[in-house]
């Protein structure tokens, strides 16, 4: 038997899950800062940070300040949009270290087939659609922290 392995490419973080983290895994383009801008507005309205790679340089090497973010924080926001392959790679990342994660696209297209079953949160780039993406996540992002409220 050969048993778990620990990766080999990055570290897996140590320390505990910061209760008041959701980082936001995306694609880093301007077409995109109004998305930004949205979700953390969401995560704001809920009383928690929201940090994305680019937020921090902690470590020399980029993916293990990723790996940091994905697994130190309470939730992970991943945007499939545009069919990023780091996005996807971030996403898979989050979900093997059993994190949870909220899945965004702009179009379902975007969503890979091994993600498809995963339910997401479709959203349109212009000024309504990013308000009704803010309110989607915020809903989302309380019933994850705090469970279903009735």
């Amino acid at each position: 038997s050969i048993g778990r392995r620990k990766p080999t490419i990055f570290k897996l973080p140590e320390g505990p899950i910061d209760a008041n983290l959701v980082t936001v895994m995306m694609p880093f383009d301007a077409g995109f800062n109004g998305v930004i801008t949205a979700l953390r507005s969401a995560v704001s309205a809920i009383g928690m940070q929201c940090l994305r790679a680019d937020n921090i340089w902690d470590d020399n090497v980029i993916i293990q300040d990723v790996v940091k973010l994905i697994g130190t924080a309470r939730v992970v926001i991943c945007d499939l949009s545009g069919k990023n392959a780091n996005v996807f790679y971030e996403a898979g990342i989050a979900h093997t270290m059993g994190q949870d994660v909220i899945l965004i696209a702009q179009h379902e297209s975007d969503i890979p087939f091994d993600l498809r079953h995963i339910r997401h949160i479709k959203y349109l780039p212009n000024e309504q659609g990013l308000k009704e993406l803010e309110e989607k996540v915020s809903k989302r992002l309380q019933d994850l922290v705090w469970g279903r409220r009735e």
